[in-house]
């Protein structure tokens, strides 16, 4: 399911047949594009001394252990709006 989170923010959320581990589960935030990403990596390294995830561009723990993941806006994430989008076109409403 997905749920709309302002205007440009979303909630993914799916049904698993096993509750995964803690290394997988995450939540993501996008930024606009790529020099905004590159801007939030070097925030998150030189200032706040974070150390990123890889492989991926802009994946850390924050101080509680919780996976965050921030990517840009790019052809490829606007995939996994698709869903929504089509939701929206049914007229289905998840508020109020």
């Amino acid at each position: 399911a997905f749920f709309r989170l302002g205007d440009h923010q979303f909630l993914a959320m799916f049904k698993v047949d096993r509750v995964q581990t803690a290394g997988v589960r995450h939540f993501g935030l996008m930024v606009r594009d790529r020099a905004q990403l590159n801007a939030v990596r070097e925030k998150l390294t030189k200032k706040y001394g974070i150390e990123l995830i890889p492989p991926f561009r802009c994946d850390f723990r924050d101080p509680f252990g919780n996976r965050v993941q921030v990517v840009d806006l790019h052809d490829e994430s606007l995939v996994w709006l698709l869903p929504y989008q089509e939701v929206q076109k049914a007229g289905i409403s998840f508020t109020g």
